[in-house]
């Protein structure tokens, strides 16, 4: 039986698992199909296919051109991407480029859908709250089985990541395996010597649970949230990694959809923490333990010069015990790397914004409709008491304007994580319950973590498009069931 204030999914056979027996693996950067003066082009299939994920066992995923995670796009700032994606799976898929400063109509509306090859125009069989109208709500894309996404990459060099959006079956897409990495690069930072190629290592962390015969187990617990009992690591348990003695790169995105994560290193030797959500921030930051929010990113260096041949170095996860306190190994070998980049003193030049530019604030409520003390989950989760109606703006922020936006995590018997996502946008955190906000968290971002009792403020522009966009929960269950928000920036 589920407790009302937390998901603790049981263990299964995962903790006999071995743990740090398979090398973490790298995803493959997806080359151009063609590149002109408009920028460089793609292609890329959502189809099923099967993975080894668990030794001797066959799992079937739903992965961008059928791999999880996907094939990671390298784009460069002022080169246009152009993605068409095509749908060959049996559900419609909708691609967000989450953190992407993009025009509307390239951003990933979620009844903006992508229909299966044949499929019928009404989407009646998409995984949506059964209250609705399934069918008077999708809205295939203009050749309905394929749509042509244009991102413009004209924002600061980031880590960013695109998974599935799709209106009511975001959680269990994304849970099969439709993830992956985007990295913008820029002459600023490439000018910067920090570790780069073999040195720059990007790290998806998810957890899933698994039937017997190696099938994803999802179960949304209602749709509290679907958690599990194994950490992946590019789709690898638990995986290591053998490193040398020298300074790494590290692009830490968390990709579970319930799932939060306080990263730590065993040796307890801090992070040297160099961007966050929305890119570099002004200056490196020492940190003994990062906490991370469903979709938020943090990209950190670890020398690993200080230590001796054959040593070894768990990533872990503070916040749980066993097995899921441990995320992956480092293995150290070789000798000391002479020459192996510094991490500079300044790296980023931030415009800092502040309240006296805001011309408005916004307060948003996050919590449960209606609590009834014997129902678990609750009905549906809820922004300022309503559920998403895609037809309807809750905000119309003018383009140019600068504004705060309040978020607040009403105290609730439901104790779980609601990170608020922002499309279009970053954002810099003014405070955190009447504190600054942390080391950690400084800088911009698109995604903040919300505990129980949380009130936090954010300041951002509404720069570059006009459109519609969405503010969400990104616990990808409450995101299903209706904790979103359309804004419209006019």
């Amino acid at each position: 039986m589920l407790q009302a204030c937390s998901l603790h999914p049981q263990a299964g056979d995962s903790a006999a698992m071995p743990r740090f027996a398979t090398p973490l693996p790298i995803p493959p950067v997806l080359e151009p199909m063609r590149s002109d003066e408009h920028g460089e082009y793609y292609e890329i299939e959502t189809r099923e296919s099967t993975a080894r994920i668990l030794p001797g066992r066959q799992t079937m995923i739903r992965g961008y051109n059928g791999i999880f995670p996907g094939p990671t796009i390298r784009a460069l700032r002022g080169r246009a991407t152009h993605v068409r994606f095509t749908n060959k799976l049996p559900t419609p898929v909708v691609t967000h480029l989450h953190g992407g400063h993009t025009p509307s109509d390239s951003d990933g509306w979620p009844t903006d859908v992508i229909l299966p090859a044949g499929y019928p125009v009404r989407a009646t069989s998409m995984q949506m709250d059964h209250t609705r109208d399934v069918g008077s709500m999708a809205r295939p894309s203009s050749s309905m089985y394929e749509h042509n996404y244009t991102y413009p990459n004209d924002r600061r060099a980031t880590t960013l990541w695109y998974h599935d959006h799709a209106m009511g079956a975001t959680g269990q897409n994304v849970y099969m395996g439709l993830a992956g990495f985007y990295l913008i690069e820029d002459e600023e930072e490439r000018s910067l010597p920090l570790p780069r190629g073999h040195y720059d290592i990007p790290l998806m962390l998810c957890v899933r649970q698994f039937n017997d015969n190696g099938s994803f187990r999802y179960n949304p617990h209602g749709h509290a949230g679907a958690e599990g009992d194994v950490i992946l690591v590019n789709g690898a348990p638990w995986p290591a990694l053998q490193v040398e003695r020298r300074k790494y790169r590290f692009r830490i995105l968390n990709a579970s959809n319930a799932t939060t994560f306080t990263l730590a290193l065993s040796s307890a030797v801090p992070f040297v923490q160099i961007a966050t959500d929305g890119g570099l921030i002004a200056r490196p930051v020492e940190v003994p333990s990062i906490p991370m929010a469903m979709a938020e990113r943090v990209e950190v260096v670890i020398d690993f010069s200080a230590y001796a041949a054959g040593d070894s170095v768990v990533l872990r996860n503070t916040e749980k015990q066993g097995p899921l306190g441990e995320i992956m190994r480092f293995d150290v070998t070789g000798p000391t790397v002479s020459d192996h980049g510094q991490v500079p003193d300044r790296l980023n030049a931030i415009e800092t914004l502040t309240r006296e530019l805001a011309v408005r604030t916004r307060t948003f409520t996050f919590g449960p409709r209606p609590e009834l003390k014997s129902h678990f989950p609750p009905i549906y989760w809820a922004i300022n008491g309503s559920r998403f109606d895609p037809e309807h703006a809750q905000a119309t922020p003018r383009l140019g304007d600068v504004e705060i936006w309040r978020f607040v995590y009403e105290k609730s018997l439901w104790r779980q994580t609601h990170p608020p996502h922002i499309h279009l946008v970053n954002f810099q955190i003014l405070d955190r319950n009447g504190q600054a906000p942390r080391d950690y968290e400084r800088g911009w971002k698109d995604t903040l973590r919300l505990d129980s009792g949380d009130d936090v403020r954010v300041i951002m522009r509404f720069d570059g498009y006009r459109g519609r966009y969405l503010m969400h929960c990104h616990n990808l269950e409450h995101e299903d069931y209706d904790m979103m928000m359309r804004f419209d920036v006019v």
